[in-house]
């Protein structure tokens, strides 16, 4: 490779760079302060630099018989990420009708594994031995090594024995069944009818234009801080806004992590990109509590997630201090708010533009009488439906990433090698799924309300399978789905009865993918007008 050949192509990675960091930042809310707009810029720049050395300085990889194929077309640097940006779901399609069940693409500076079809339920079934879920969340968004760096100066997480039960999984698998969200019920209406009451009280006619994602994670914000945390605490204005923006302030830290040489970027995160201040927020005000109920000072009279870690014995018979305990609460923070407020923007999106399933929808949700509740509304048909047609149309391209742990043969036979970053191709899926849809169904790439009501078997919006695999499958399914779609489900109960959602156009606005993988709900306002 020449001098020339090298100043070119770094030249065109470091625009490339600079503009997919930025439009993801912004994407991400980005923060307004300068300094982290400035270590965004400068990381643009080095991003260029560190990625050419990786190129020419990396070690091949071993030779491996019979490995997945790698998809043709590949670019120096940018690898596919030209050729899926411009249209993902055709682009993935030719790649699987071309190559078979399993490819290769190099995305965002990596090789990446893409299994579709009956590939899928091999990924999400295997042993964790086989493949990391956790360890494959990292490779993408190193959350964990934020949170270190953020961190461990002051509080170290605990290690957890494989002989224990999970701190995390454990409490909601056990204490987040369908039968036991009425627990919550109370506190899911008192936080966002507050929301409701405080920030989008409009009288008949009257409009408002909201950023809606911003609205809906101080919403979820307030319902999980409420139901996590308890009443003594969850209604702290500071801990709720801090919640909101807490994922997206992990995102963007750990997008640097990923693009960066280690040095530099751990330095970048622990001065510009800290979430510091979050956590401290959090440990100062749920620490108290715990100490006061674990010493008998207070009763331990509310169910919360906190409580239950505190309360669940390990495997040699001690329990949690309630700082170990406490700082359990970024976990449930974390995979709750970011992903209910997304599923619950496309939802208000689809809806904005369907104004006579919202009519059919206001009049069954107008029989379950004055006072509406999670449990009332789940189990209105219709409403169940939409949601779980939005679960299943409104999902990434790419997805459930995962790390192999070892050399991994498919059913197929070829090899996926140890240490690999392993996807699933989500809508593909969903779009092209492994059984046949009922005849008669519409095309399973249109977007229909009504496609679930009246099937010869239920199919809920918590319901798993290989034709809805947005909360995963097996071991690997979210335990706390039953709580965030009766969630869901209430938000959007309230606010059909209590507004008329409109965009500007009167159409469905444009999602908002990212990289290919990613996608995003619209970023269009919406108009919110009393009735």
């Amino acid at each position: 490779m020449t001098t020339n050949n090298l100043i070119e192509k770094g030249q065109s990675f470091l625009a490339y760079s600079a503009t997919l960091i930025l439009s993801q930042l912004q994407l991400l809310r980005s923060s307004t302060d300068k300094r982290q707009q400035t270590a965004i810029t400068a990381a643009a720049t080095i991003v260029g630099t560190w990625t050419l050395y990786r190129l020419l300085f990396s070690k091949r990889r071993r030779q491996i018989e019979n490995i997945v194929p790698l998809a043709s077309g590949s670019l120096p640097i940018l690898g596919h990420a030209l050729a899926i940006n411009r249209d993902p779901q055709k682009f993935l399609a030719e790649c699987r009708e071309k190559y078979g069940t399993a490819f290769r693409l190099n995305l965002a500076g990596r090789e990446t594994f893409v299994l579709t079809g009956r590939l899928i339920p091999e990924l999400l079934f295997a042993s964790r031995k086989q493949f990391s879920f956790t360890e494959g969340v990292e490779v993408v968004v190193p959350t964990q090594r934020v949170l270190h760096l953020s961190y461990d100066h002051k509080h170290k997480e605990e290690e957890i024995s494989p002989r224990d039960k999970h701190p995390i999984v454990f409490p909601v698998k056990q204490n987040f069944k369908p039968e036991q969200i009425s627990v919550f019920s109370e506190r899911i209406q008192k936080a966002f009818l507050g929301m409701l009451d405080e920030k989008l009280a409009l009288k008949p006619g009257e409009k408002r234009t909201l950023a809606t994602w911003d609205f809906l994670s101080e919403a979820i914000s307030r319902i999980s801080c409420l139901c996590f945390a308890g009443s003594r605490v969850g209604t702290n204005k500071d801990l709720v806004l801090a919640m909101a923006s807490f994922t997206q302030n992990i995102i963007k830290a750990g997008m640097l992590l990923t693009i960066l040489p280690d040095a530099i970027a751990d330095t970048v995160v622990r001065r510009m990109f800290s979430v510091e201040q979050q956590l401290d927020l959090l440990m100062e005000l749920i620490v108290p509590e715990l100490e006061k109920i674990a010493s008998g000072e207070l009763p331990d009279d509310e169910p919360t997630f906190v409580s239950m870690v505190l309360k669940l014995p390990k495997a040699d018979g001690s329990y949690r201090s309630p700082r170990d305990a406490a700082f359990y609460f970024k976990e449930i923070a974390l995979a709750s708010i970011h992903t209910t407020s997304h599923f619950t923007t496309f939802a208000l999106h689809e809806l904005a533009c369907r104004p006579q399933l919202v009519a059919e929808l206001r009049e069954m949700i107008s029989k379950v009488g004055p006072e509406r509740t999670p449990e009332n509304v789940s189990e209105i048909p219709l409403l169940d439906s939409f949601l779980r047609e939005v679960l299943r149309h409104d999902i990434d391209y790419l997805g459930l990433h995962h790390k192999a742990l070892k050399d991994v043969v498919l059913s197929t036979g070829q090899v996926i090698p140890e240490g690999s970053l392993v996807v699933a191709a989500l809508e593909d899926a969903h779009v092209y799924p492994m059984d046949p849809p009922p005849a008669g169904m519409k095309p399973l790439n249109e977007f229909d309300p009504y496609r679930f009501l009246n099937m010869k078997e239920d199919k809920w919006s918590s319901t798993i399978g290989n034709d809805l695999i947005s909360f995963g499958l097996g071991g690997h399914a979210c335990p706390g789905r039953y709580f965030a779609v009766n969630e869901i489900k209430y938000v959007l109960a309230e606010l059909i009865m209590r507004y008329n959602v409109s965009t500007a156009s009167g159409k469905r606005a444009k999602d908002f993918p990212v990289m290919g993988m990613v996608k995003f709900p619209p970023r269009e306002p919406l108009i919110f007008e009393g009735i």
